[in-house]
């Protein structure tokens, strides 16, 4: 279990910019045998959070936002190694960020934690072109594809390619997360079938129990 007293020390440390001290309370944590999902929760991703409240808040610049960011990517490289062991269970997903979107760190994560789950997941990160995405589907033939998207300016951008994806390839289930996503918004996605908000770890670990299991490689 992550102590507030550790999670405030590592907030403290990446608001800093000390990548040093970051480092070694992620690293002490991994050796500890922490569960991964806990890290990605109750650190990462708490952390994270509010350092974009202090950032709305006028109270962190948005230097301080991007250098946790930068920060942040390199600790979840701590926790790769721990990936590399699972078993492999057959299935694939493709995880993106839609075209003209840079926040990449949410996918990522989702990627990471999905392969902690024994999926093959392809990351693609920031900024993937449609056509680029729409190739590497028909290369690749995911069980899963996952789409982020945090800036308003890209909600319609999203719905284009998730209309695009829906028409070539039709039995693919999509993903779909990201703050720019309104309760509208999630309301529209939920009426298309096959498609499906992802809001928290609950939220996909629960949709991830609708895929039928089968024998590892």
């Amino acid at each position: 279990m992550i102590s507030h007293s550790i999670y405030l020390h590592y907030l403290s440390a990446l608001l800093d910019g000390n990548k040093v001290a970051c480092h070694e309370i992620v690293k002490t944590l991994v050796e500890s045998g922490i569960d991964a999902r806990e890290l990605y929760l109750d650190l990462i991703q708490k952390s994270m959070y509010r350092i974009g409240q202090l950032w709305e808040k006028s109270k962190a610049s948005v230097a301080t936002e991007h250098i946790a960011t930068k920060i942040t990517e390199s600790m979840l490289d701590l926790v790769y190694p721990r990936i590399l062991d699972v078993q492999k269970n057959g299935k694939t997903s493709i995880i993106t960020c839609v075209d003209k979107e840079f926040h990449e760190l949410g996918a990522r994560i989702i990627s990471d934690y999905l392969e902690l789950k024994g999926w093959n997941s392809f990351f693609l990160g920031a900024n993937t072109p449609r056509t680029d995405l729409i190739e590497f589907i028909n290369e690749k033939n995911p069980d899963l594809v996952g789409i982020s998207n945090n800036l308003y300016m890209n909600v319609a951008r999203s719905y284009k390619l998730i209309a695009e994806i829906r028409e070539l390839f039709p039995d693919l289930r999509i993903i779909v997360g990201g703050q720019a996503l309104s309760f509208d918004n999630i309301m529209k996605l939920d009426e298309e079938s096959g498609i499906k908000y992802i809001a928290s770890f609950d939220d996909l670990d629960n949709y991830l129990k609708g895929f039928n299991s089968i024998t590892p490689a």
